[in-house]
């Protein structure tokens, strides 16, 4: 943007519900990031939170005029965003996880790679560290950042120059996109009727049946109006990943089972091939140890597979760390890339049950085969 350019106000959006151990460390960082005070504004849409986080946010929004509380009664995420995105004011909207803390400079830096590069998204990159700095924090940290750990998800491998991506993490959006993007399928007057009864949280861009995923479904529907999403390699934000390996089992669990659901509650491919890779190696893998217990060579066929996995997994055990120069880290490593993938895989596995027992899902495959369209006319 040129010298003198009255920069554009920023409604900072975060979504919340019983954050009190991060929801403080968010708000500073947005707060003191560096943008114009009076062109920005914050507004935290809580989902009745029971831990204390409140009391935080009304205390905050005493101190600062520019912070704003609002009551979230759906308490989920999507119904937070699309409350917030109703109440937002000016040409651009920056969301923020209430796990995560700004960069300073991060406001201004997505703002302007917005305008400099025309995308209708920009984010910067993710760094992840943990919630307690432990040595299993550490490595939870470290699988979250490397491709065996996450694949191509480049916001967290990161990138050395500003890369097309096809989600973000903390984005900042052109307002008006929200407005462009088609409204999602639960939501539209002639699509499947809704699993709930028409309500103000439920009107807007983010499809409140997926509880987790949401973002993906929403650039999903963003990328087929041409929208475009930047990813800017020099400004991050924080997140704090869970610290704990039965913490971290249940999150990659529940990853798992919404990489599977929106199949019901979407447009088209709602997630991307990385997100599958899980599913194919656990169903691989127990599809052909119950097959060696009928033939018996099967069990080979699954022993190579599991070797196969260990070997790439040491490989990049030992890789992390020799990078982070720490031994204890290259012995909790394999344990924890392995609660990664299998806890993921096993979660799509359920999820895949619970998929083919939905009867929306059913509807949805028998009108697409019917018609040769989506289940959803436009």
């Amino acid at each position: 943007m040129e010298p003198g350019y009255r920069v554009p106000f920023v409604t900072v959006l975060v979504p919340c519900r019983n954050e009190a151990d991060f929801i403080e460390r968010c708000l500073t960082s947005i707060l003191s990031n560096g943008y114009p005070d009076d062109r920005f504004g914050v507004l935290v849409v809580d989902g009745r939170s029971e831990d204390g986080t409140r009391a935080v946010l009304e205390a905050y929004a005493q101190r600062h005029a520019c912070v704003r509380v609002i009551d979230n009664p759906g308490r989920t995420t999507p119904k937070a965003l699309n409350l917030g995105v109703r109440e937002a004011q000016g040409d651009v909207v920056l969301r923020v996880d209430a796990h995560a803390r700004l960069e300073r400079g991060y406001i201004r830096r997505c703002v302007e790679a917005l305008y400099e590069h025309d995308a209708d998204v920009a984010c910067g990159l993710m760094r992840t560290v943990p919630a307690v700095d432990s040595p299993v924090g550490q490595a939870i940290a470290a699988a979250l950042s490397h491709p065996f750990g996450v694949g191509n998800s480049y916001f967290r491998i990161h990138v050395s120059a500003a890369t097309w991506v096809d989600t973000v993490f903390c984005g900042c959006y052109r307002r008006e996109v929200f407005a462009r993007v088609p409204a999602p399928e639960g939501s539209r007057a002639n699509g499947v009727v809704p699993l709930a009864p028409a309500s103000i949280d439920r009107q807007g861009p983010f499809n409140v049946d997926l509880i987790r995923g949401q973002d993906m479904d929403f650039s999903l529907r963003l990328r087929k109006t041409g929208g475009r999403m930047l990813l800017v390699p020099d400004v991050a934000s924080e997140y704090f990943a869970r610290s704990t390996l039965s913490a971290f089992w249940r999150q990659n669990w529940n990853n798992g089972l919404w990489a599977m659901l929106p199949f019901a509650y979407s447009d088209g491919m709602p997630v991307s091939l990385r997100h599958l890779i899980p599913l194919l190696f656990v169903t691989t893998l127990l599809v052909t140890a119950t097959a060696g217990l009928v033939v018996q060579p099967w069990f080979w066929v699954s022993g190579a597979i599991f070797a196969a996995y260990g070997m790439v997994n040491v490989a990049a055990s030992v890789h992390v760390a020799w990078t982070n120069k720490s031994f204890s880290t290259l012995i909790l490593m394999p344990v924890v890339f392995a609660a990664l993938h299998l806890g993921y895989g096993l979660g799509s596995l359920w999820g895949l049950v619970r998929l083919i027992s939905l009867p929306r899902f059913w509807r949805k495959l028998g009108l697409a085969g019917a018609g040769g369209a989506s289940a959803v006319e436009h």
